[in-house]
C-alpha cells in the first residue's frame, strides 16, 4: 500500500476566515510525534488502526470509533490503513454552540478522546464525503452541521437541549427552496431569510419537517426532473435544469428517490424515445 494524502479547506460563511480542512490519508505505517493542531480534530477509520498518547494516556482507536483531539492539546499518534480527518476551526464550533444554552463559551467543553459510536461516525463520513466529493454547498454544510451537533448533543459536557432563539421561519426556507431549487443556495442564505444562525437552522428544520434541509431539496429536484422527463427532455438537460452540480450526483440522487436511475426512468415514459 502506497502512502497517500489529500487536503481540502473549505470556507465556512458567516464564520470570517475560518474554515474546515478535511484529509484523506492511506499508508502502510506512520508514526506522528508530539504536536497539536489549532483546531478540533475527528478522526474516522475506514478500515485503519491507530494508537495514540494523549491527555497522559494511551488510546486504541479503529472501525466505528470516533477520534477526537481538542485544539492547542499535544499528542502523538500511529495510524495504519485509511483514515479520513476533518479538521474544524474553533470560531465554527464556537457559533454552533451558541445554539446552545452556553452563550458560544466553548472553553470548558470537553469531549471524550475516543467515542464508540457507528451512528456518529457515519454522520462525520458523510460530512467528509459530502466536502470531498464537492456536493453542492447546502449538502456539504448541512453534513457538518448535523454531524458537529450531534456530537455535542450526545457526548459533550454541555447542555442538550438548544435555547429558545424564536421560530425560525421554516415556510420561508422552503418557499425560498421552491423558487431556487437550480442555485447552489448556502445553508448560511437560508438561516439569514429565516431570522436565525445556519447551525440552528440545520437541526430545528429537520425536527419541523422531519428531513435533513438538504434532502428535503434534493427532492425538489428529483421532482422536477421527473417532470422533465416525462416531458421528454433529454438526461444531460435535465441535470442542469433541475439544478444538480453535475450527471453523476443527479443519477444518485435521483435513484435514490424513484428506485430507478434517470436513464430507465425516461425510456420507461417516453419508450417510443431515445435520450
Amino acid at each position: 500500500m502506497a502512502s497517500g494524502l489529500t487536503v481540502k479547506h473549505f470556507k465556512v460563511r458567516g464564520s470570517a476566515d475560518d474554515g474546515i480542512t478535511v484529509h484523506q490519508w492511506e499508508s502502510v505505517e506512520h508514526t506522528w510525534p508530539n504536536h497539536s493542531h489549532p483546531e478540533y480534530k475527528l478522526g474516522v477509520s475506514e478500515g485503519g488502526t491507530g494508537t495514540f498518547f494523549y491527555r497522559g494516556q494511551r488510546y486504541f482507536t479503529g472501525p466505528g470509533k470516533l477520534l477526537v483531539i481538542h485544539p492547542g492539546e499535544v499528542h502523538s499518534c500511529t495510524a495504519t490503513g485509511a483514515w479520513r480527518y476533518l479538521y474544524a476551526a474553533p470560531n465554527v464550533v464556537a457559533n454552533i454552540v451558541r445554539t446552545f444554552d452556553r452563550n458560544g463559551d466553548i472553553e470548558p467543553l470537553l469531549l471524550p478522546p475516543v467515542i464508540d459510536d457507528t451512528q456518529l461516525v457515519e454522520l462525520v463520513l458523510q460530512a467528509h464525503r459530502a466536502m470531498d466529493d464537492g456536493d453542492p454547498q447546502l449538502d456539504q454544510e448541512s453534513a457538518f452541521y448535523d454531524a458537529i451537533c450531534e456530537l455535542l448533543v450526545r457526548h459533550a459536557s454541555m447542555p442538550d437541549v438548544p435555547k429558545k432563539r424564536g421560530r425560525a421561519n421554516i415556510r420561508k426556507v422552503k418557499e425560498s427552496l421552491e423558487a431556487k431549487f437550480r442555485e447552489n443556495v448556502s445553508l448560511y442564505e437560508l438561516a439569514q431569510l429565516a431570522g436565525t444562525s445556519a447551525p440552528y437552522l440545520s437541526r430545528v428544520f429537520s425536527k419541523e419537517v422531519g428531513i435533513p434541509i438538504q434532502t428535503y431539496l434534493s427532492q425538489i429536484r428529483v421532482r422536477r426532473a421527473r417532470q422533465m422527463l416525462m416531458a421528454g427532455e433529454t438526461l444531460a438537460n435535465v441535470a442542469y435544469a433541475a439544478g444538480f452540480a453535475d450527471q453523476s450526483h443527479f443519477t444518485r440522487h435521483f435513484k435514490r428517490f424513484i428506485g430507478v436511475a434517470p436513464g430507465a426512468y425516461s425510456k420507461a415514459v417516453n419508450p417510443s424515445s431515445d435520450s
